[in-house]
C-alpha cells in the first residue's frame, strides 16, 4: 500500500512538473508581432528592421509589416503601405520611420502613433483619424504633428540634407486635403490644405539672437523639395475608396465636431510676428534650388548677419546692434502674459535697443528653455 501511494505521490508529482514546465514555456514564448499594414505597391529596396535583434529584412508586395518595426526606403526605394484602419502611407526615397502604436477597433480610444526619423511621408487618414483625431500623432525629432481627417506629407530634413537643399532643417508639413498643425514645446501652428509648416531643427551652432525662430510657423511658399512619388496619382482614389467601405462595413460613424465658441479660440504661434521674424532669419528667403555660381546665397547671409548680431548682444554693444538694422525697421511683438491676455507692443531700431538693453542689464541670473 505504501508503495502504491509513493507511486501515485510520483506520477503526480511528475504531471504537476510537467505542467509548470509547459507553463513556464508558455510565458517564455515571445509574443506575436502586431501588424499595422500591408504593402500594395513597391519599387526599390525598402527593408524593415527588427526592433530587437535589428536584423533587416527586405520587404515585398504583399508583405505585412509591424508595430516597433523600422522601415527605411533606399535612395530609389518607395512603397506603399495600406494600413489596417484603410488608410495609406506613401514612403518616400530615402525615409526611415516607426509605427509606435497602432490599435484599430473601429472605438473612440483607437491609437496611431508614428516616429518618423528623416525623410518624407505621404499620409492618408483611415479612420483611427476619423475617430480619434487626438489619438493620431506624428513625432519627428523637432515637433508633433496632429491631424484633422488629412491627406499631409511630413518631411524630415536633417541638417546634412538640408545643406545640400541650401533649406533650413526640420520638420516641414505639407497639407494636401484637410489640416493638421505643429506643435513645439506647446506653440502650435495650424496647417490648412495647400499651405506648408515648417518646425526648425535646433541650429548647430547655437546663437543668442536665434531663440523665437525655434517656434513652428507657416511658409510663404511650397519648398521644392516636395515632389510627387511613384504611385501618388492612385493614393487619392485608393484611400477613398478604403476607407468608405471600411466605415460602411464596420457601421462607423464620425463624431460630430465640438461647437466652436469665443472661449476656444486661442492665438497661436503664427500669430506672433515674433515668430514670424524668427522663422525669416531661420529661413532667410533660402531658395527651393542650389544657388547657381556668383548668385546671391542667401543662407550664407542669414548666417553672416546672425553671428554679427550675436556678437553684439554678447559684447552688449547697442551701436553695433543697432547697425544690423534697416533704418525704417518696425518691430512688432504680440505678447501673451500668463493670465492670457494678448498685448502689442512696437519698436523702432532705436527703441528695441534700447529695450534689449535695459533687458540684459537688469539680468544677473536667468535661463531659457528652448522648444526642441
Amino acid at each position: 500500500m505504501g508503495f502504491c501511494m509513493l507511486k501515485q505521490w510520483g506520477c503526480a508529482a511528475m504531471v504537476l512538473l510537467l505542467l509548470t514546465a509547459s507553463f513556464g514555456a508558455a510565458a517564455q514564448a515571445p509574443a506575436q508581432p502586431q501588424r499595422f499594414a500591408t504593402v500594395h505597391k513597391i519599387t526599390g529596396v525598402v527593408q524593415a528592421s527588427d526592433p530587437v535583434s535589428g536584423k533587416a529584412r527586405t520587404i515585398r508586395q504583399g508583405d505585412a509589416v509591424f508595430v516597433g518595426e523600422q522601415i527605411r526606403t533606399s535612395g530609389n526605394g518607395e512603397a506603399v503601405l495600406r494600413t489596417d484602419d484603410a488608410g495609406v502611407i506613401a514612403v518616400r526615397p530615402n525615409a526611415q520611420f516607426v509605427v509606435d502604436q497602432f490599435k484599430a477597433e473601429g472605438k473612440a480610444d483607437d491609437q496611431f502613433s508614428v516616429r518618423i526619423l528623416s525623410g518624407a511621408l505621404r499620409m492618408i487618414t483611415g479612420w483611427v483619424g476619423v475617430l480619434n483625431k487626438s489619438g493620431n500623432r506624428i513625432a519627428t525629432p523637432t515637433a508633433t504633428i496632429g491631424i484633422r481627417g488629412t491627406d499631409h506629407e511630413p518631411y524630415v530634413l536633417p541638417h546634412e540634407l538640408a545643406r545640400q537643399l541650401r533649406q533650413p532643417a526640420g520638420t516641414y508639413n505639407k497639407v494636401n486635403r484637410g489640416g493638421t498643425y505643429l506643435d513645439t514645446g506647446g506653440a502650435q501652428v495650424d496647417i490648412d490644405a495647400g499651405r506648408v509648416g515648417f518646425a526648425p531643427a535646433a541650429p548647430e551652432k547655437r546663437y543668442r539672437a536665434l531663440m523665437t525662430a525655434l517656434l513652428p510657423a507657416l511658409l510663404e511658399k511650397v519648398p521644392g523639395f516636395f515632389v510627387p512619388g511613384a504611385f501618388d496619382a492612385e493614393l487619392e482614389g485608393l484611400a477613398a475608396m478604403d476607407l468608405s467601405e471600411a466605415m460602411r462595413v464596420r457601421q462607423l460613424t464620425p463624431p460630430l465636431p465640438a461647437p466652436v465658441t469665443a472661449a476656444t479660440v486661442q492665438p497661436t504661434a503664427s500669430e506672433s510676428s515674433t515668430t514670424k521674424a524668427g522663422t525669416a532669419i531661420a529661413l532667410a528667403k533660402s531658395n527651393d534650388q542650389p544657388a547657381a555660381p556668383g548668385a546671391c546665397d542667401a543662407q550664407a547671409i542669414a548666417v553672416q548677419w546672425l553671428a554679427e548680431l550675436d556678437a553684439a548682444l554678447v559684447a552688449r554693444d547697442a551701436a553695433k546692434f543697432v547697425a544690423q538694422f534697416a533704418h525704417d525697421v518696425n518691430v512688432r511683438l504680440r505678447v501673451r502674459g500668463l493670465n492670457g491676455a494678448v498685448s502689442e507692443l512696437q519698436f523702432s531700431r532705436i527703441e528695441l535697443a534700447k529695450s534689449t538693453f535695459t533687458a540684459l542689464a537688469q539680468l544677473s541670473e536667468f535661463s531659457s528653455r528652448r522648444p526642441v
